[in-house]
């Protein structure tokens, strides 16, 4: 008769019970300082990716005041320039016995600016053509002006 024993197992792991200064080391930067539980981890998950788009969407709306605010200055630029030629325009058809008004109606609309008023003043030997034009406001958002209008005056005093 052969009696064959089951070989013994240990019910833990045996080197568990041995505390190194390595495994004290590593078990302590392990282990947080405080007790940090996982509903108060679940709060915070996606804060940084909220705060980045605040970010972006502020930066992206300044940026679209800013080009609006450039555009309009150049639209500005356009009456007035519209609103100069279109009375030297007027000024010379006057001086040359011509409609001041047509001449300066025909450059203002060749210079992209609707002739909004036109008034030739004259004594007979002086002359003044005045003129107001106005340019659509590019680009027009529901805010912002829809138009830009200047005046100018020219002739021979």
């Amino acid at each position: 008769m052969t009696s064959r024993s089951k070989p013994i197992t240990p019910s833990h792991d045996v080197n568990d019970d041995i505390e190194t200064p390595i495994t004290r080391r590593a078990r302590k930067s392990i282990t947080p300082s405080h007790h940090v539980n996982e509903r108060e981890k679940r709060n915070e998950r996606g804060s940084g990716t909220v705060l980045m788009m605040s970010v972006i969407l502020i930066a992206a709306m300044v940026a679209f005041v800013c080009a609006c605010l450039l555009a309009w200055f150049g639209c500005v630029h356009k009456a007035r320039a519209a609103a100069d030629l279109a009375a030297l325009a007027g000024a010379d058809a006057h001086a040359s016995g011509g409609n001041a008004c047509e001449a300066a109606k025909l450059t203002a609309a060749r210079n992209q600016a609707e002739l909004t008023a036109c008034k030739v003043d004259s004594n007979g030997v002086q002359f003044i053509v005045r003129v107001a034009v106005q340019v659509d406001a590019k680009p027009q958002i529901f805010i912002g002006p829809q138009r830009f209008g200047h005046k100018s005056e020219a002739g021979n005093v």
